[in-house]
């Protein structure tokens, strides 16, 4: 068995081309993104592109979304409108059905613990925030949108703490690191099904929708941007309940990387106004 095995992987085709799909890609939900990216690939290979099999899960999002060969990537849209401007193009937004947006669109929660007495953002003014990180436009980006009305010579806040993920963000606040953190509005029903911290949060407010985290490919291969888009639409409309509930996912969006300037809009906007970073 062990040598039938061993002909059958060296007869299987290579790709040469690279595929990942790692925003909302949660130990607990493993399994379902790995089963939409075989209904992708499937019908990626009955157009005659050779996808490859499995999906690439590297430890830094920046190695899959630069790699010269990414046939398939869902990146951040902060970075489609920076560092990766001019990399990869656009091909759509999946729709995860967020209250108060339009399909393909997303915003962010602000949370804070379910004790607090603050019943608006203003009342966090010198308050402790939690960030997944500074290249992120659900946990930092749109904060800095919505606090900068608030801010006072370039302050709001009297902390800051960063995670590394929105998921450490819903745990520090649930500890006491923090008092408040914006979390993607995609992970929270997933943080709803799956981490136990939400049970010591509440959400204090949403932010105003943007475009959801866009699926790109890499510039060297956007002439396939209308069969992947062919795949995507199809794969996702044969999905059945059993992988499209665990990830909340109910359509895809195909659009125009111009639909993504609104962020960096935004945060032009905030910058003006002399607010340019979560402080």
């Amino acid at each position: 068995r062990a040598g039938n095995a061993a002909i059958a992987d060296r007869q299987a085709p290579v790709s040469p081309y690279v595929a990942g799909l790692p925003m909302y890609d949660w130990p607990e939900v493993r399994d379902e993104i790995d089963a939409l990216w075989t209904a992708i690939a499937a019908r990626l290979c009955d157009a005659g592109i050779e996808a490859p099999q499995s999906l690439s899960r590297p430890d830094r999002l920046e190695d899959l979304w630069t790699v010269p060969d990414l046939l398939l990537g869902q990146a951040c849209g902060l970075d489609v409108v920076d560092g990766l401007r001019g990399r990869v193009e656009v091909l759509g937004s999946l729709d995860y059905g967020i209250g108060g947006c339009e399909p393909g669109d997303y915003r962010s929660v602000l949370i804070c613990r379910a004790d607090d007495d603050g019943d608006d953002l203003a009342a966090f003014r010198g308050g402790r925030v939690a960030c997944n990180g500074r290249r992120s436009w659900s946990g930092h980006g749109a904060l800095v949108s919505a606090v900068a009305p608030l801010a006072e010579d370039g302050r709001f806040f009297g902390g800051y703490v960063e995670t590394g993920t929105h998921r450490e963000s819903i745990r520090r606040v649930a500890d006491r690191g923090a008092d408040i953190a914006a979390i993607d509005a995609v992970v929270w029903p997933l943080a709803l099904d799956h981490e136990p911290a939400v049970d010591e949060v509440r959400i204090l407010a949403w932010t105003d929708p943007t475009p959801a985290p866009p699926l790109v490919v890499g510039w060297a291969h956007a002439h396939l941007a209308g069969v992947i888009n062919e795949a995507v639409s199809g794969a996702v409309a044969s999905l059945g309940p059993d992988v499209r509930r665990p990830l909340d996912l109910y359509g895809y969006r195909i659009r125009p990387g111009a639909d993504y300037e609104v962020i960096a809009e935004r945060l032009a906007a905030a910058e003006a106004a002399g607010y340019p970073t979560v402080a």
